[in-house]
């Protein structure tokens, strides 16, 4: 049987958040996403070499919660759908385990470069209305959200539970338990499925290169367009209609409309 992919976790060499942001903070990287089974996953873990984990007392797998925001008309969503070169993405995120609090502007390149942009929350700005104190003021201060900033509303919950490692050539994220919650209490989840992100400068790493090995390539997925999309099967979803085909089977579109 092969080894869980937490118990290799677990015999990992740590670093901590400060090494990390140090060595590979990459705030302006190119991301692959890949949906991964866990044993796959372990198998991968175990073929790596000089891969370190973040652990913060003592503990290597953290839990997350975010809000992301969008309009009425679902702006930051439909711009994602249509895959128009410049858009954005604004979300508050929880560190459970902490009781950190952040919001984040997502800023998307012509050049396919994602930019994130974060500002850690002293007030109780984190809400289930509008975005208001520091938040908001953090967000007006991109011009390309600022127009939006007093439309923008709760739209989806996100939560997971994340682990980070740090590899020779990039960073990896490894997030299990993904879950989409709607503001009306519907909700959808990845199973067992893994969401492993690989952020690196420009070129493909270690993690990307053993997962092409083993039939896997990267996926369309975003927690907030993907599970919206399955919540909401009106919206234009062709981009993740693979994804949504692929690895959330059990989903009903009339059960998720509501009917």
């Amino acid at each position: 049987m092969t080894r869980g992919w937490t118990s290799r976790l677990g015999t990992l060499p740590a670093v901590s958040l400060e090494q990390i942001d140090s060595e590979a903070g990459l705030q302006t990287r190119v991301d692959r996403k890949y949906i991964v089974d866990p044993e796959t996953w372990s198998q991968v873990l175990g073929s790596l070499d000089g891969v370190r984990v973040l652990e913060i007392d003592g503990a290597r797998i953290f839990r997350y919660s975010s809000v992301y925001y969008d309009t009425p008309e679902l702006h930051s969503y439909t711009a994602a759908a249509r895959k128009r070169p410049s858009r954005y993405k604004v979300r508050t995120r929880e560190y459970l385990d902490t009781g950190s609090r952040a919001i984040e502007v997502k800023l998307r390149s012509g050049k396919g470069e994602t930019v994130k942009h974060r500002a850690w929350l002293q007030d109780d700005a984190v809400a289930e209305g509008p975005l208001a104190g520091e938040a908001r003021a953090f967000v007006a201060s991109f011009p390309s959200v600022a127009s939006a900033v007093d439309h923008l509303e709760p739209v989806l919950r996100t939560s997971y539970e994340r682990a980070t490692l740090l590899t020779p050539d990039g960073r990896i994220t490894i997030d299990r338990a993904v879950t989409g919650t709607a503001v009306d209490g519907q909700a959808v989840d990845f199973g067992d499925r893994l969401i492993v992100e690989t952020k690196s400068a420009l070129r493909a790493g270690a993690v990307d290169r053993a997962l092409w090995a083993r039939g896997i390539r990267p996926s369309r997925v975003s927690k907030y367009c993907t599970t919206l999309a399955a919540l909401r099967p009106e919206l234009p979803a062709n981009r993740w209609a693979r994804t949504l085909r692929r690895h959330l089977p059990t989903l009903d579109p009339a059960i998720a409309a509501g009917s």
